[in-house]
């Protein structure tokens, strides 16, 4: 029941602070078998919540054993089952600082939960940071699967890599992309011959960690990829119904993988297609200034500028708020305050890019439930449980709608700007949409075409 409870609060805390969390790959997480969810550590305590939320089956997780030091974290960690990992780095200066064996009850935890067919949550970075690449791994991960196999308790055992990538972590109604990635039965896995068991195991679940994360050199190179990601993925997809969320931030995330193999794949690659590439390059980061500079986005450029596409526009867009307007006004009128206070408690004193988004839901929690439960006193003395009953219920649901409702009008403000702006200058229109189709095609072939060119090298 406990698990139920925090599992349903982390879903509704999650969706408060993101606009979207896409998941690709949940169905390939085994239901009764023992797993172990080997994920990357970008967000803090987020990253633990998400993957509770979109697990089909309870897990287990584990955290640095410094939380339990805390006197109220530590019983609340505690009673909900989480086993504590005392990292090297955590030990410096106590008595346990070089004793291999001071993992050793968290260990017998851990054989016991994958024994009894249970999953268990490991960051096996072991640590949560900023950087945007993944650290070197810890053995720990490695070492608890080789435990569990040799010692014949857990049959079937699975791991599970799971990547996290973030459009802005610390950014409100930024979006949030989960890759399940391809498992890995250990009773089937074999080092190779030259590798120790523990060292290949965890070059293992690095190779597999990386094929569903993004990895860059330095936060610059990072921040460049993304844009160059998002203008292709503009370029090559359809603009997305209003009535839909934005473009999925999964194609993005693969697009940025794909570019990351192209680099690889251009530094052998005949001099003509190097020149091909940076000249493309260039007209992609020109276009994108370019419509910028106008006050669109690319993904608006291709809308229609009929007067009927434009009428109907606006009487669904009018209709859909007619309906949903009250109720999203009732949100935001009991949420604005719980919400406001949230931030400001979670900028107060920013350390990290992850401190936002974990204070923010830790502390919105709190105040919101805080909230919840004094107006629900308040409407119960004054009209009576049932109607303080229905009053509580309605306060979520007024608050997603809220969320969609806001999200959708920015989107139409922005789409009819557009609208309008090629209405008055068709010619803008026509120019912007010529570059738009000449870049999909040049990139298309482009890449058409490397990838013609590795197979002939066999590369």
């Amino acid at each position: 029941m406990a698990y139920t409870l925090f599992r349903a609060i982390a879903g509704v805390a999650l969706r408060w602070f993101y606009r979207s969390i896409e998941v690709h790959g949940v169905d390939r997480i085994p239901r009764g078998s023992p797993v172990l969810f080997v994920v990357n550590h970008p967000n803090a305590l987020v990253d633990a919540l998400i993957v509770v939320w979109i697990a089909p089956r309870r897990v287990w997780i584990t955290a640095k054993a410094t939380l339990f030091e805390h006197p109220l974290l530590g019983p609340l960690l505690s009673w909900f089952g989480v086993l504590p990992l005392r990292r090297a780095s955590d030990a410096r200066g106590r008595r346990d600082d070089a004793d291999p064996a001071r993992n050793r009850e968290t260990f017998r935890a851990v054989n016991a939960a994958l024994a009894a067919r249970r999953a268990i949550l490991v960051f096996p970075e072991g640590k949560s940071h900023d950087d945007p690449f993944l650290a070197p791994l810890k053995t720990g991960a490695a070492r608890m699967a080789l435990n569990a196999r040799d010692s014949g308790d857990a049959p079937g055992l699975v791991i599970v890599p799971i990547g996290l990538t973030f459009e802005r972590k610390d950014a409100p109604r930024s979006r949030v992309f989960v890759q399940v990635g391809e498992p890995l039965p250990v009773d089937e896995w074999r080092q190779p011959s030259h590798q120790r068991p523990i060292e290949a195991l965890t070059a293992e679940i690095d190779a597999r960690l990386r094929a569903v994360t993004l990895n860059y050199s330095s936060v610059n190179d990072a921040a460049r990829a993304t844009a160059l990601s998002g203008v292709i993925a503009a370029l090559v997809t359809d603009a997305v119904p209003l009535g839909k969320s934005d473009r999925p931030l999964g194609v993005e995330a693969r697009i940025a993988r794909r570019l990351g193999a192209l680099n690889v794949e251009l530094s052998t690659a005949r001099p003509a297609l190097r020149k091909r590439a940076d000249d493309l390059v260039r007209r992609l980061d020109a276009y994108r200034h370019t419509v910028a500079a106008h006050g669109i986005r690319i993904e608006d450029v291709g809308i229609s500028v009929s007067r009927r596409d434009g009428a109907r526009f606006v009487a669904r867009e009018a209709w859909i708020f007619v309906v949903a307007g009250p109720l999203a006004l009732w949100g935001r009128l009991n949420h604005w305050l719980p919400f406001h206070a949230a931030r400001l408690v979670a900028m107060r004193s920013v350390e990290s890019a992850a401190d936002p988004a974990m204070r923010t839901i830790v502390a919105g929690a709190a105040i919101v439930l805080t909230a919840y439960m004094a107006q629900g006193v308040a409407v119960a003395l004054l009209t009576g449980p049932l109607v303080a009953t229905a009053y509580l219920l309605s306060l979520p649901i007024a608050a997603e709608v809220n969320f969609y409702s806001s999200e959708r009008l920015a989107r139409a403000i922005r789409r009819a700007r557009a609208f309008l702006k090629f209405r008055r200058n068709p010619e803008v229109h026509g120019s912007l949409l010529s570059e738009l189709s000449s870049l999909r095609n040049d990139t298309l072939a482009l890449d058409t075409d490397l990838r013609a060119s590795m197979a002939k090298t066999g590369g």
